[in-house]
């Protein structure tokens, strides 16, 4: 970031330097009966939301199927970045594996895991991150590149305090838009209803006024 967008007191630094990056993976010599929860970059919403796991044994999992994640963890996707695919574990299973087009980012002492996670969702992040993507139809971004990124930080009972106001305030928004999409919902029922009410000659169109 340009300076004098962030207050002075914050630190500013490479990602790397803020968080472990994929600093566990499923082992090769897994037991080939163990069941898995997997999650693929597909699954993960640009809002954060996961929209679903898939069960499967791990002979039959696919080779990308190998990131461990653990509470707090933070996965963003490193393939196709225009989907924004970020999300948060709150309370993962142990069994929960994520594909390798995820960087999983584990804050260290100086970083709330929440705040990291709305850091690097916010749209001056995703925005570098896309950035230095590489490739057309498929774009990426190498892990070395994304821990090289630059973070700003300030100090921790302020990254707490932005965390716990960003928490509030989103819930608010999802919940305004939770409202909004079951009033469409139930417009959208109303039109097919008035499409065939009308075509089947329950409504008598000639004693109705359109305006």
């Amino acid at each position: 970031m340009a300076g004098g967008e962030i207050p002075a007191h914050w630190e500013v630094k490479p990602l790397k330097f803020t968080v472990t990056m994929n600093p566990d993976v499923l082992d090769e010599g897994t037991n080939p009966d163990y069941e898995i929860l997997y999650i693929d970059v597909g699954n993960v919403d640009s809002t954060g939301a996961i929209q679903g796991t898939e069960s499967l044994r791990f002979e039959n999992a696919p080779t990308r199927a190998r990131r461990k994640v653990r509470a707090g963890d933070t996965i963003l996707s490193t393939v196709r970045t225009y989907l924004e695919a970020v999300a948060f574990m709150t309370d993962p299973p142990d069994n929960l594996i994520v594909s390798t087009g995820f960087a999983v980012l584990r804050p260290g002492q100086n970083a709330d895991p929440k705040f990291v996670w709305r850091l690097v969702q916010s749209q001056h992040f995703v925005d570098a991150v896309v950035s230095h993507s590489e490739g057309v139809g498929y774009p990426a971004i190498n892990p070395s590149r994304l821990g090289r990124l630059v973070v700003w930080l300030p100090p921790l009972p302020e990254q707490r305090a932005i965390a716990a106001f960003l928490d509030r305030e989103t819930a608010k928004i999802d919940a305004l838009i939770a409202k909004v999409r079951q009033a469409i919902e139930r417009l959208r029922e109303y039109r097919t209803a008035l499409i065939s009410a009308a075509v089947t000659g329950k409504i008598d169109v000639r004693k109705t006024q359109i305006e």
